[in-house]
């Protein structure tokens, strides 16, 4: 489910740093919940992002803002088509309380493209570029990536009305569906069955079949092995205990299973996944060693970020100011512009909104 040839990880994780950025060329079709702030960024492809309010498609360039606790899932529209996704988690369980809020009121998940919530979308695109511009220079300034962290949260916070699209899906169904997940999300550790979900929300074992599969696109048993290998990462990457413990602690039936399930979910075996993460070292075939810095191909697909955030001077919803050479370049996308002459010889320009 994810091509590690085109695996970035920039975690904050390593050092108890709030801050994580990776790269990733994966479908997701699984959901997840997480405590972080995410923002997942189309570099490549279409995904189709799903949530409990509402579905959307995100095409190239396009984001989506994922609130803290809420169930979501990220999947390819096309499977053979090359996806590629920049993700940002800030985790807010290293940062103290008074600096976080109230993370279940503070946040909405919202789609945010050039025609979406287009004032969130240039801004934090420009936060993701001057992100990217940092790690492509390797500079890593602390203190500039603290600048840029809570002006993403700043951003990502903002009370705009976020408008969504409603889920192309029967209610009905959608909503049993959402139940099962839940539930499935509260009790994964257990020994969970078909038949003991359909009890619990009271649905024959068939129905319940049929609705993890046409939502989930795998039967059940591969869905909640996936559910507990995505849920034991952070105690895999920290690597105090063994895979034997970690696979016993999700919920796996056995260090096998868990390992094969692990396999299939990134493509790679969670001791080596584990080894590479904590030597911050890239995934390679061929087992070199290779440190994990942007290669010259994720740089290309991030530089028309870093592109924007060096020329464009000022931007909002209704103008940019951008610096080609040594001219500046207006654009103005709706409204009137008036130029005035001042007093010292200089010109003043007013722009007002079409009415």
């Amino acid at each position: 489910m994810q091509n590690m040839d085109l695996y970035y990880d920039f975690s904050g994780q390593k050092f108890g740093y709030p801050l994580s950025l990776s790269i990733n060329g994966f479908s997701r079709n699984i959901f997840s919940r997480q405590s972080s702030l995410e923002i997942s960024y189309i570099l490549k492809g279409s995904y189709e992002a799903v949530t409990a309010d509402f579905s959307y498609v995100l095409n190239e360039k396009d984001m989506i803002v994922i609130a803290p606790y809420d169930i979501h899932m990220l999947h390819k529209k096309d499977p053979a088509d090359v996806g590629i996704i920049l993700t940002i988690h800030i985790d807010f369980s290293r940062m103290t309380d008074s600096m976080v809020g109230n993370l279940h009121t503070g946040f909405r998940t919202a789609v945010c493209t050039e025609t979406k919530n287009r004032a969130s979308y240039i801004q934090l695109r420009n936060k993701i570029g001057e992100l990217a511009s940092d790690l492509m220079t390797e500079s890593h300034d602390l203190y500039h990536m603290n600048v840029i962290m809570m002006e993403i949260l700043r951003i990502a916070s903002s009370k705009e009305s976020f408008s969504v699209d409603e889920l192309p899906l029967d209610t009905n169904y959608h909503e049993n569906y959402m139940k099962a997940i839940k539930y499935i999300d509260g009790h994964y550790k257990e020994n969970l069955t078909l038949g003991e979900i359909a009890k619990q929300l009271s649905f024959s074992t068939s129905y319940t079949s049929k609705l993890m599969k046409r939502f989930t696109g795998i039967p059940f048993v591969k869905y909640l092995a996936y559910v507990r290998v995505r849920a034991s990462l952070e105690t895999l990457l920290e690597g105090r205990e063994s895979i034997e413990k970690i696979a016993f602690d999700c919920g796996m039936p056995s260090s096998k299973a868990y390992t094969e399930a692990f396999r299939e979910l990134y493509g790679i075996v969670p001791s080596a996944y584990r080894k590479q993460f904590q030597k911050n070292l890239k995934y390679s075939k061929g087992e070199e060693t290779q440190e994990m810095i942007l290669d010259e191909e994720q740089k290309r697909m991030l530089w028309h970020l870093v592109k924007d955030t060096q020329e464009i001077l000022y931007e909002n919803e209704q103008l940019s100011i951008r610096k080609e050479g040594d001219d500046l370049l207006l654009t103005i996308r709706k409204g009137r512009i008036q130029i005035d002459s001042t007093p010292e010889g200089g010109m003043v320009m007013r722009i007002s909104k079409e009415k």
